[in-house]
């Protein structure tokens, strides 16, 4: 028994041995192409940087404790890691799965102790992925890399201001084509630019709820837009944002005497719905709820997907202050008219 324990001790040693050999011998290895690459021009120079770059990772994956790696060691491979990077960005595209990789391997390392100049690198690189994401409208994107480089930079005041002037151009752009959708609407009496002008507006209140009369006009397009469907998904190009497309069942009011509607109702949802008189309220400006009565007629009484019912008679209980909304919630299922 003694002899075997020995064995494996002395087998766990030579183990040891090996694995510091292994990561020596990467290193070492790294360590050349690094310097060679610092001498090298042109092709050779990014060849060298990316057997430094190899190297560098299989040290990584032989020693995963982070802190037993030198300051030397994550200096060079920060390095290699930006210039990799950076040459995929301007000879290739930002969504490039080598990118991901790269950054995923800059957050392992990179720190608040590393150097200054590696980690105002690290933030500019970040700013061009958040100005290539801008320049394809992927606004959300584009603000993600941006909050990214603040935690990033020492200097994150800078990011600040660039952060303000995309949300202030993306939602002034919105604004101005909701504005000019509304105007084109009501001039050929299209209803469909007026739905294009509700979901333009919606965008920009999603950026900045406080932009000058963003709130007015969104107000003004939504009591013109009573009796008709906001699908923005028919008249609006593109990937919708679901903070404003958010609404799988569409409601129109045909006719509204406050106390009683005619509504049409179009059923988008992956499963049908069964229809309730108490399903449907009304919300005034107070938030007070008004649920529909039994009296209301409800034709049919299941609404399957992708069909749609102009047979909703709903009669409501003595509304006291102004209808702000109709809502329909059935379960999980929830969607709602705005009248103002």
């Amino acid at each position: 028994m003694k002899t075997l324990l020995m064995g494996i001790l002395n087998l766990i040693v030579l183990m040891f041995l090996l694995s510091c050999s292994t990561v020596g011998s990467y290193e070492s290895q790294a360590n050349k192409a690094y310097d060679q690459s610092k001498k090298a021009q042109g092709y050779d120079k990014k060849m060298l940087e990316k057997r430094a770059y190899i190297f560098f990772q299989r040290v990584l994956k032989a020693q995963p404790d982070r802190d037993k790696l030198s300051y030397k060691f994550k200096q060079r491979f920060l390095e290699i890691t930006l210039n990799r990077a950076n040459m995929v960005l301007e000879e290739g595209s930002y969504d490039m799965d080598a990118i991901h990789l790269f950054m995923e391997d800059l957050d392992s390392l990179l720190n608040k102790d590393s150097p200054a100049d590696l980690k105002q690198r690290y933030t500019d690189f970040l700013c061009l992925m958040a100005d290539s994401s801008l320049a394809r409208y992927q606004v959300d994107q584009s603000l993600t890399w941006i909050n990214k480089a603040m935690k990033v930079t020492d200097n994150p005041s800078v990011l600040q201001e660039k952060k303000k002037k995309i949300i202030s151009d993306f939602t002034k752009q919105y604004f101005d084509q909701a504005s000019a959708a509304f105007i084109e609407g009501k001039e050929n009496k299209d209803p469909e630019m007026a739905v294009k002008a509700e979901y333009y507006v919606g965008l920009v209140m999603v950026y900045d709820s406080t932009f000058p009369g963003a709130a007015q006009l969104l107000s003004e397009i939504r009591k013109a837009n009573v009796n008709t469907y906001s699908g923005y998904a028919k008249v609006v190009e593109g990937k919708l944002d679901k903070r404003v497309n958010k609404f799988d069942i569409l409601l129109a009011i045909a006719k509204n005497a406050k106390s009683s509607m005619d509504v049409c109702m179009f059923n988008n949802s992956y499963n049908p719905q069964r229809l309730k008189a108490e399903t449907f309220y009304l919300v005034d400006d107070h938030g007070q709820k008004y649920k529909a009565l039994p009296s209301s007629k409800i034709d049919p009484e299941i609404l399957d997907t992708q069909h749609e019912t102009k047979n909703l008679k709903l009669v409501f209980p003595g509304v006291k202050g102004q209808i702000k909304k109709l809502v329909y919630e059935n379960g999980e299922h929830y969607t709602e008219k705005c009248l103002y």
